[in-house]
């Protein structure tokens, strides 16, 4: 690969591929199978977390709303849960598929 002056960088590093041994075995499963059902649950909690915030918050400017401004509320909260929804959605079933995997 060719930087800027023409001249060769290094190949990148190859990646550490050795998984920590947390209960002795060599093939170190258990480090796996927490880290692959914790982090897209912690993912779909936190996303369920902003989505339920962001439609309060909306739902709290509803009651003063007029008919338009009614509208823009619900459209705003339909996009909220277009945006969000998909998302947290399939992290909570990665979260499901691994923790399947795991039991």
């Amino acid at each position: 690969m060719l930087d800027v002056y023409g001249t060769s960088c290094p190949p990148p590093r190859q990646r550490w591929t050795r998984v920590a041994r947390s209960n002795g075995r060599s093939d170190g499963h258990a480090v796996r199978r927490t880290s692959g059902f914790l982090s897209p649950a912690l993912t779909a909690t936190a996303l369920a977390a902003v989505m339920l915030h962001l439609l309060a918050s909306l739902a709290a400017h509803l009651a003063s709303a007029d008919a338009a401004s009614a509208v823009t509320v619900l459209l705003g909260m339909a996009a909220v849960l277009v945006t969000l929804l998909p998302f947290t959605l399939l992290c909570a079933r990665r979260a499901g598929e691994a923790l399947r995997r795991g039991a």
